[in-house]
């Protein structure tokens, strides 16, 4: 009776540990996800803090790193040193072009990025000086995009700014344009491009919508799907957590700023940040919007060779159903 007992417990053991959450045993027990600086990452800070994947993924070690660039991140998932990356439209675009084999999961926010500027007399880009420097994280990132993009709305040449770029991390040129030191312009994104406004020298010369024609992704997330394929569990429990990131971000806006300030050393206030967060055209949302649209002008400039038909190509099959373009 005693050894019945004790199988009869030992197959229940093994039931609840089947049925249990978490990554199969044949998949990775390590997950390594990138973000950026900034508030188009608040849904990864949120995922971090609140613990979002160690609820879906017990007994997964979670390591979360932090790099400036999405050119960066994308060299170090081909270097097979990340599973999970984020950033923005461009540096996606182009490695997909190359061949890799990414798919998104999901985009980040919807957000407008500025052109900051500390000359006074620098209303357009046609006011910009040889002299003048302009930061943003990289070439290939999504700013160089944008910069492109109003160059050739403006003067007329994608391409005729761009030995004027210098490659700095948002707190860098923030701290940079705000001492009036080493770069006129700086463009850049949430919360940086508010904060430097704060400062009477410091004006806005364009933002991105203008450039783009309107709203479009800023960040999304992506992984090869050879990864997916050998980790459906794993990723299947982050695009869950994605998910219940961004809901809380959008109900819980006060909370999601207070977590932010708290956890990535902000220099605004709580408030500060909500109020960003309420400034127009931010929006926190899973759905791709302007992918096809950069990636259409990346092409028509040469930054990359081939565009897919459909949004939905570049993303895995979750997203399909969403009203993308």
């Amino acid at each position: 009776m005693r050894r019945r007992r004790w199988w009869r417990g030992l197959w229940a053991l093994g039931l609840v540990l089947t049925l249990a959450p978490g990554a199969p045993a044949d998949e990775a027990k390590v997950l390594r996800i990138v973000k950026q600086p900034g508030l188009g990452y608040l849904q990864l800070i949120v995922m971090r803090e609140q613990k979002l994947l160690e609820r879906r993924l017990p007994g997964v070690e979670l390591e979360w790193r932090q790099l400036t660039s999405g050119p960066v991140i994308r060299d170090a998932m081909v270097a097979g040193q990340l599973d999970i990356g984020s950033g923005g439209l461009g540096p996606f675009i182009q490695a997909v072009d190359k061949g890799l084999d990414w798919k998104t999961f999901g985009a980040l926010n919807e957000m407008p990025l500025f052109l900051n500027c500390a000359r006074a007399d620098l209303r357009s880009l046609r006011d910009v000086e040889p002299t003048d420097r302009i930061a943003m994280p990289a070439i290939g990132s999504i700013q160089h995009v944008v910069l492109q993009m109003e160059a050739e709305r403006e003067l007329g040449n994608a391409k005729a700014l761009n030995h004027q770029i210098v490659a700095m991390s948002h707190p860098d040129a923030t701290a940079a344009i705000l001492s009036k030191r080493e770069i006129t312009c700086h463009l850049t994104s949430p919360p940086f491009q508010y904060e430097q406004l704060r400062d009477s020298g410091i004006h806005k010369v364009f933002d991105s919508y203008q450039a783009v024609g309107g709203p479009h992704t800023f960040n999304l997330t992506w992984a090869s799907e050879k990864w997916v394929k050998a980790n459906p569990g794993l990723a299947r429990a982050f695009v869950d957590a994605l998910r219940e990131a961004t809901d809380f971000v959008n109900e819980k806006p006060a909370e999601a700023a207070r977590i932010y300030v708290q956890s990535e050393k902000a220099r605004s206030t709580p408030e500060e940040i909500l109020a960003i967060l309420r400034e127009p055209g931010i929006r926190y949302s899973t759905t791709p919007t302007g992918l096809v649209k950069f990636a259409g002008f990346m092409r028509k400039i040469g930054m990359v060779k081939t565009v897919r038909p459909s949004w939905t190509d570049y993303a895995v099959e979750s997203l399909h159903g969403g009203s993308g373009n």
